[in-house]
């Protein structure tokens, strides 16, 4: 990190957060230290930034500060808007495996889950006004037939989840669920944007020969263009035997939105009490690298406080299968990475000449984080 960085107040981890988050919608990227010894720090814990960013950011502190009294509030607010988790669900088993994945986070967050059943609206077919319409339909009837169907399948989803709650005497999750006419893809996104989730989560349908696409066209383009994380569920991932992720793997592009990937990532999986391991994967590890890496480690543990990571470097003739290998030898049980138009992410799933093989043939999730563009 080539900027230095100040500590630019001591709040409460609510607070902080908070008040992190109005940084961040001003452009300004922020770290919160030491989130895996909240209950420990007494002081509370510091928002860190960029020294070049410290004017501004004074000015949004006082502002911040102006607005005590509407502050507790505000802070409440926020917090529940990190704890919404959104699944979008088609009925499909890889789906509604998503949404057991979604549910076993929530419980361990205390998130509330809104599913989102986006359908299609008859009234968008191009052939729905022509006079010379093949088939004689009452497309209102056609749409109601549509939304009482989609409507019932999300209740019976909503109400499974609900007893697997129950079940587990789990408190604190609530399960909503809404369908909304329109496009998959600009429906969900527009959704996402108005709801404001912590987190996206979405099921893939795991081809083995379709590389990023295997995704799936709509949850490849929403992990594409959300603006909040995105979790992907692969359809091999068995979500009914979810075990707590305690190995997690970031691969880094060497690029400085791994910083602010890793602190929160860091905040994500603190409640698992997972080992962050951050790799990067090269062709051919030169010395430049091993200086970065070394900056980033030091970073990482020194200024962020987080202390349950390993640091390394692997070097491979084809780091797609390097990272393969990696995964199965640690057993890592979710892999997380950020979009940026130079980062690994690009490399690996969206450039035509690397090998199609989809990646993820272990069957793990992958947490996308999604690269903030400078203001």
């Amino acid at each position: 990190m080539k900027d230095k960085i100040i500590t630019l107040a001591t709040l409460t981890y609510m607070r902080a957060q908070l008040l992190s988050a109005r940084l961040e919608e001003q452009g300004i990227e922020s770290y919160i230290t030491h989130v895996n010894r909240i209950k420990e720090s007494a002081g509370g814990v510091n928002v860190i930034i960029k020294e070049s960013d410290l004017a501004t950011a004074l000015d949004i502190l006082d502002d911040f500060r102006l607005a005590f009294g509407k502050e507790k509030q505000q802070a409440v607010e926020y917090m529940r808007s990190v704890r919404r988790i959104l699944v979008p669900v088609d009925f499909s088993a890889h789906a509604e495996n998503a949404a057991f994945y979604a549910l076993n986070i929530a419980a361990k967050l205390k998130a509330d889950i809104q599913l989102l059943n986006v359908y299609f609206d008859p009234n968008l077919s191009p052939y729905a006004h022509l006079e010379t319409y093949t088939f004689s339909v009452n497309l209102d009837k056609i749409t109601r037939e549509v939304e009482e169907e989609t409507e019932e399948g999300l209740k019976k989803l909503a109400n499974t989840l609900k007893s697997k709650l129950k079940l587990r005497h789990v408190k604190g999750v609530n399960i909503f669920y809404d369908l909304v006419k329109g496009n998959a893809v600009d429906t969900i996104l527009r959704y996402t944007d108005e709801y404001k989730p912590g987190l996206v989560v979405m099921g893939t349908r795991g081809s083995q020969l379709e590389g990023f696409r295997s995704f799936g066209s709509v949850t490849a383009k929403i992990i594409e263009k959300a603006r909040v994380p995105v979790l992907a569920v692969p359809k091999g991932y068995d979500a009914s035997g979810f075990k707590n992720p305690k190995r997690v793997l970031y691969a880094t592009s060497f690029d400085e939105t791994d910083y602010w990937a890793m602190s929160k990532l860091a905040s994500f999986v603190k409640p698992f009490k997972s080992l962050i391991y951050c790799l990067h994967v090269s062709e051919e590890i030169e010395k430049p690298e091993e200086v970065y890496m070394h900056k980033m480690r030091k970073f990482l543990i020194d200024t962020l406080g987080i202390t349950q990571i390993e640091c390394g470097l692997l070097e491979c003739l084809d780091p797609q299968l390097g990272l393969e290998d990696f995964i199965k030898e640690k057993q890592i049980e979710l892999m997380a990475i950020t979009t940026h138009h130079r980062s690994l992410f690009t490399k690996l799933f969206l450039k035509e000449s690397m090998t199609r093989k989809f990646l993820f043939q272990t069957d793990i999730p992958l947490l996308v984080f999604h690269a903030r563009p400078k203001v």
